[in-house]
């Protein structure tokens, strides 16, 4: 069951917020797909009671890499053979933004040029007007298959070789992750000239934090009523909130100042874990497994980067005022429940 509930109304914001109830024993498996499909992830945070998630991130979640390459090294016949074929590799062009430079992508298979006008014109390869363009058609999106389309032996290969190395022959910094395609856990990249990327991890305890029991509504029933929307909001907001370990939740603000209030609240000792870095999807998806596994409830919010020319299932990204394109879920395993909530900014096609 998905729904649409408009975050607070403010001027030029047409952002949303997707609900999504999911039984976690489903085979339609919807909360892991809303993990799997978001490729570009630059931070999670995770809230529990237990004091193991920090181990449980580590053995997944590791190494990525900054580099500097040319966007024809890319379609390379042996860069493709030792790496786009044999695991999962992304890649997103650094200090560049969405709505006003060329940005650069990979996501698995399929190198992604987010362009202006008169870099497309000169380029020379088919391709798309992007959706959300300050002007219409002054930006454009070229999407390459590398596997299917790169062939030497082939025309459309030699042209896009051709194109690239006359148009856009400039070397390009990159952040670039490179995953075992089961698990996710970081693979060698062994490029020379790659700059090794630790991802920074903070820990955080909370003694008493105040947790909301999550509403039964919200599990046991898909009808959207005015309560049911207004539970969901109050879960996604706390989730933000106890991620940011904000005073409001800590149980330390003062009632007097502070505007916000847990609803019907349970003190607990909670655990905030946050890494940041270039985050694989499949490596989200299994630490949640193993959480999962654990039968206690938790809390995760991902944040995907700004700048990424997409979002869930290669929808169009950019920016305009809000680049967000973030998730969080709340895990009841022993009802077998997760709750998703995603959120999008106003120029990104998946709302």
């Amino acid at each position: 069951m998905s729904s649409h509930i408009p975050l607070p109304k403010e001027k030029h914001n047409k952002s949303k917020l997707f609900v999504t109830r999911s039984h976690l024993l489903s085979k339609k498996h919807e909360h892991s797909k809303l993990i799997q499909t978001h490729p570009f992830n630059h931070q999670i945070t995770i809230i529990s009671q237990s004091t193991t998630v920090r181990e449980t991130l580590a053995k997944y979640i590791g190494p990525y890499y900054n580099v500097t390459l040319k966007l024809s090294d890319f379609i390379d016949p042996a860069f493709i053979s030792n790496y786009i074929k044999r695991n999962t590799l992304i890649a997103l062009s650094s200090n560049r933004y969405i709505d006003a430079d060329d940005v650069f992508a990979i996501d698995g298979q399929k190198l992604i040029l987010s362009v202006g006008k008169d870099t497309y014109e000169t380029l020379g390869l088919v391709g798309k007007s992007a959706q959300f363009p300050v002007e219409r058609g002054s930006r454009f999106v070229v999407e390459i298959d590398l596997l299917a389309c790169m062939d030497p032996a082939k025309k459309y290969y030699q042209r896009v070789h051709n194109r690239l190395n006359a148009v856009l022959n400039e070397p390009v910094e990159f952040l670039v992750g490179y995953f075992d395609k089961n698990t996710g856990t970081p693979v060698t990249f062994d490029i020379p000239g790659a700059t090794i990327v630790t991802p920074q991890v903070d820990t955080r305890s909370v003694p008493n934090m105040l947790v909301p029991n999550v509403p039964e509504c919200l599990i046991s029933t898909n009808e959207q009523t005015d309560t049911w929307t207004e539970h969901a909001h109050e879960l996604f907001e706390w989730i933000g909130l106890a991620a940011s370990c904000s005073q409001a939740v800590a149980g330390t603000s003062d009632e007097q100042t502070s505007a916000y209030t847990v609803p019907e609240p349970t003190s607990k000792d909670m655990h905030v874990v946050t890494v940041r870095g270039l985050l694989s999807a499949t490596a989200i998806h299994s630490v949640i497994n193993e959480l999962v596994a654990a039968h206690t409830e938790f809390y995760v919010c991902v944040w995907g980067f700004d700048d990424a020319p997409v979002s869930w299932n290669s929808s169009e990204h950019n920016f305009y005022v809000s680049g967000e394109n973030m998730y969080a879920q709340a895990y009841v395993p022993h009802k077998n429940c997760c709750l998703s909530f995603q959120a999008c900014g106003p120029w990104d096609a998946f709302s």
